[in-house]
């Protein structure tokens, strides 16, 4: 089981910067996750929210700013200095939140990547539109509340028909309904699908799903290295 830090090691330093990318490296992570928009003048960025007023009390959207505007006010790194400052055999999942730009956003990194990089929407459209045009990359598909009316066969469609490497499911549907939970599981698992969980900060939770998860992602880095590389 891999495990990545979620926007690097939040626990311990400002998510989504490269401190928070290296210090989740430092401490043992396999690699990290994290979250992409284009700005105005198409740069890629890293930040989980498309206005910074949450993590640096700036009031700024990033898709209708330019990058030397953003770097003005707040440590928001490009997405190419962290792939340069990362180990080349880390693992990267890039989560493409622009949903606009997202097919740019999906190009751009093929064009630059210097890691395993897998790539995962909630914006599923994205996902699979570039599943079948780039058909040797890594596509996983998030999930969470709003997409908890989707029927059994709807989710086969979404990964039988598609070229999908990947599911990323919330933890949290081991607490709201056990039997699907395991249900879906045992399903993509037998599909060959990777099962990658977010976000998992409890022991509790690595032991209920340690058998068939690939990955997990977490604010916990070294608790779960400790526990997992003991």
């Amino acid at each position: 089981m891999k495990i990545l830090g979620h926007r690097g090691y939040p626990e311990k330093y400002i998510e989504n910067t490269i401190d928070s990318f290296k210090g989740a490296i430092d401490y043992g992570a396999d690699g990290v996750e994290l979250d992409v928009y284009m700005t105005l003048d198409e740069k890629i960025v890293v930040t989980h929210d498309s206005n910074l007023k949450r993590v640096f009390n700036v009031d700024l959207e990033v898709t209708k700013s330019f990058l030397k505007d953003i770097k003005k006010v707040a440590p928001v790194p490009e997405l190419v200095e962290v792939f340069n400052v990362l180990p080349k055999e880390k693992l990267i999942n890039v989560e493409v939140k622009d949903k606009e730009k997202g097919e740019k956003i999906v190009e751009y990194v093929i064009e630059n990547k210097k890691h395993d990089i897998i790539f995962s929407s909630f914006e599923h459209e994205i996902i699979l539109k570039c599943a079948e045009k780039y058909k040797d990359e890594k596509f996983g598909l998030l999930f969470d509340e709003r997409h908890q009316n989707l029927s059994f066969e709807n989710i086969r469609e979404l990964f039988e028909n598609h070229n999908i490497y990947s599911a990323h499911l919330p933890i949290e549907l081991l607490y709201i309904d056990k039997k699907k939970f395991f249900m879906l599981v045992k399903y993509l698992k037998g599909i060959g699908k990777k099962i990658v969980f977010w976000t998992v900060n409890k022991i509790e939770e690595v032991e209920a799903i340690k058998d068939f998860t690939d990955i997990i992602i977490t604010n916990s880095v070294e608790k779960m290295v400790e526990y997992l590389k003991k």
